[in-house]
């Protein structure tokens, strides 16, 4: 019997490869099963940790300051030689596990850190250190919602008040903005963006309402925020020679959004990643089973989460897929197909912060549900 194990992260809690090690060692002392792990990312947390489990890389570090702390911290990519790339984690630059709860303030916080790391990996290569034609950037879990405007400053985009001030590209002073320069550096390589979420920025509700609230913004936050970004896409419409997308997408805070607009990055989906990326090599009529799952399964997952990407590639193949999730919280009209099985871990201890804590023995129990089923 075939298995895939393709868990993504459970965010702020597990990485994919982690998961995927657990759940492979309450596997691996049963002969008949032939074990696939395939970590997955959404471009999320943990993307680092899949690029390096499925490609060749070193790493690379850079020493960057951080703005909201004030002191330089070291920054680690991942560089594939003979692909030419680089790869990127947006959540470990600023995302929702390296800022703490007392420091999440999304007025306040910017992408600029990517943007300076970028102008380093420029560097090496325009020093010819580095050959690169591609950087990779996982977007996703990032405690920012600054349409990536701190970013796109440190590569020569400036914005201005009415009085001509130059203004900091944090949220706060977004609806300021009333001119924009873009003398961008010439970026010798090209972006592709890996979004963890296919939802719009703006929208009823849009990924601004959606995700604000767990990066610790007020609903008076919101409203100010969503205002700033939008008088920011008026003035760009103005001006002819700005092609904007129709759908602005709202990973990452609107991360991706920017740096496709102001640096025509590539936007690739989770799913495209997952099928062309971590999946290729695996020939899927071949799987008799699989197991997935993420940290909270919700509506949210189908919006291109990677474990609602998986139920997408295989829910109409009559296969067993165990869902291996820290909770569940579906819409009672949401109805998964009879062949998915679903295991929460907050089901198997007394509360929630029980099952977090004690994540890698939920886990291994949850494994051995597994195998039971795969018994009967």
């Amino acid at each position: 019997m075939k298995i895939l194990v393709a868990p993504n992260s459970f965010k702020e809690c597990a990485t994919s490869d982690e998961i995927s090690a657990i759940i492979s060692c309450g596997l691996r002392n049963n002969p008949d099963l032939e074990i696939v792990n395939k970590p997955l990312s959404d471009g999320g947390d943990g993307f680092l940790k899949v690029c390096e489990y499925i490609f060749k890389v070193e790493t690379i570090t850079y020493s960057i300051k951080s703005s909201y702390r004030n002191n330089i911290n070291n920054y680690n990519v991942l560089y594939n030689s003979s692909k030419k790339s680089i790869y990127i984690e947006s959540a470990e630059l600023f995302g929702l596990k390296v800022i703490s709860q007392s420091e999440r303030s999304p007025l306040k916080l910017s992408s600029e850190i990517l943007g300076n790391l970028l102008l380093n990996i420029v560097e090496d290569v325009n020093s010819k250190k580095l050959m690169v034609d591609e950087v990779w950037i996982g977007i996703g879990g990032t405690a920012t919602i600054d349409f990536g405007i701190g970013a796109c400053s440190q590569l020569g985009v400036s914005f201005f008040d009415a009085d001509g001030n130059r203004k900091t590209p944090v949220p706060e002073n977004f609806n300021q903005i009333s001119k924009i320069e873009n003398t961008g550096v010439r970026l010798p390589f090209k972006l592709k963006c890996v979004v963890d979420v296919e939802t719009e920025l703006i929208g009823e509700p849009g990924a601004i309402e959606i995700y604000g609230k767990q990066k610790g913004a007020s609903e008076s936050d919101l409203i100010l925020i969503k205002k700033g970004i939008q008088n920011i896409l008026n003035i760009l419409t103005t001006d002819k020679r700005n092609l904007l997308p129709q759908k602005i997408n709202g990973a990452g805070g609107g991360l991706a959004a920017g740096l496709n607009i102001f640096f025509g990055a590539e936007i690739i989906s989770a799913e495209d990643f997952i099928k062309k990326s971590i999946l290729q090599d695996i020939n899927l009529k071949e799987l008799d089973a699989v197991i997935t799952g993420e940290g909270r399964f919700d509506f949210q997952s189908f919006e291109g989460k990677g474990a609602g990407v998986i139920l997408k590639m295989f829910g109409e193949r009559n296969i067993p897929i165990f869902m291996i999730n820290g909770s569940t919280n579906l819409q009672s009209n949401i109805k998964l197909a009879e062949n998915i099985i679903v295991i929460n871990l907050i089901d198997l201890f007394e509360s929630q912060a029980e099952s977090i804590k004690n994540y890698g023995a939920g886990i291994t129990k949850a494994t051995e549900i597994v195998l039971k089923r795969l018994r009967n």
